[in-house]
């Protein structure tokens, strides 16, 4: 899932029309953090991975989301919701 939303991230952030320099703020990491992520060049963590997801999903209506970011990168938008899911409810990721 993380490395989804890493390859995904550039897309998402434009789509959602959040500048780096916000993103970074908001998730506490500095724009230059998000610029080495979306280039591949730096990990993501699991830390940061869910704040970006709550990011995303508190500050825009992600369930309904872009429709053509949710057309290009359906897999996305279905692990933040179904991680989102999992974490309400207290259940387990199955991975089988």
């Amino acid at each position: 899932m993380i490395s989804i939303l890493s390859q995904a991230l550039p897309h998402l952030r434009k789509e959602m029309g959040v500048s780096q320099t916000e993103l970074a703020n908001k998730v506490g990491v500095s724009r230059q953090m998000i610029s080495l992520i979306e280039r591949q060049l730096q990990p993501m963590t699991w830390t940061l991975f869910l704040a970006v997801v709550f990011f995303f999903k508190c500050n825009n209506d992600f369930d309904k989301g872009n429709k053509k970011f949710v057309k290009k990168y359906p897999n996305v938008v279905e692990q933040i919701l179904l991680l989102e899911r999992q974490m309400n409810t207290g259940e387990d990721r199955d991975d089988s």
